[in-house]
């Protein structure tokens, strides 16, 4: 039984009841360096990212009306996914939906989602063309999926119709899809030794080539060349 991941919900910075304040202190957080508390009128008002105080240059003294606690309060946020992204990019390449569901999993808004991954796409780390293709070559060489399989798995990661066919366009064309079937139905072909019935024994290798994403016809004509090596006749029938 698969279990699913409940999403998690952060604070709306629309929603906060926020009042007009002058910042009393700002505080490197202990368990988060990276972050630092912000007091004001001698309360804790909220946390942000360091680069954020320094950037928006918060110090005691420093007068906040709720609007512009609220503006920081959003730029946090998009601060936040952009890092929660970029860490998931660092250990492994992702899709944009990939990335985008991630971050509304984590409770981000889809707004905040789509802007981060539209950023991210701006400066390169999220590029769907190049992740189809590395995609493609990786499992057609690694596992040996045919087109149908690979077609189908980036489909499950978002990525477009049209980069799909791209990528698998590219994949054709500087790879023998025709002598890795045939490689797969030798090894089928031979594993089945112990089938007795040689239109059984076909009719298993072709299942097997289609599951693995290879054509209907591209299966035949492979099965037929590896029948044909050992003198088995092809039978319609």
């Amino acid at each position: 039984m698969a279990f699913q991941t409940q999403r998690r919900e952060r604070p709306d910075p629309s929603d906060l009841d926020l009042h007009d304040g002058t910042v009393t202190r700002v505080a490197q957080q202990k368990k988060d360096l990276d972050r630092a508390s912000v007091f004001i009128d001698d309360r804790f008002a909220f946390g942000l990212a360091v680069d954020l105080v320094i950037e928006a240059g918060l110090r005691k003294g420093v007068r906040l009306t709720a609007d512009q606690q609220r503006a920081l309060l959003v730029r946090q946020e998009t601060f936040a996914a952009k890092s929660s992204a970029l860490n998931g990019l660092a250990q492994r390449a992702r899709t944009a939906h990939e990335v985008r569901q991630s971050l509304v999993q984590k409770g981000f808004a889809e707004t905040v989602a789509e802007d981060t991954v539209a950023d991210l796409e701006r400066i390169g780390m999220i590029d769907d063309a190049a992740y189809a293709q590395a995609f493609v070559h990786g499992r057609f060489s690694g596992r040996g999926y045919g087109p149908a399989r690979l077609r189908q798995d980036l489909q499950r990661k978002g990525i477009a119709r049209e980069t799909i066919e791209a990528a698998l366009a590219e994949l054709t064309e500087v790879e023998d899809l025709g002598a890795e079937a045939r490689d797969q139905a030798r090894r089928k072909w031979q594993s089945l030794a112990s089938e007795d019935d040689s239109r059984k024994r076909r009719k298993k290798t072709m299942d097997y080539l289609v599951r693995r994403g290879f054509g209907f016809d591209e299966a035949r004509s492979a099965v037929e060349a590896v029948a044909d090596d050992e003198g088995s006749v092809w039978d319609d029938a």
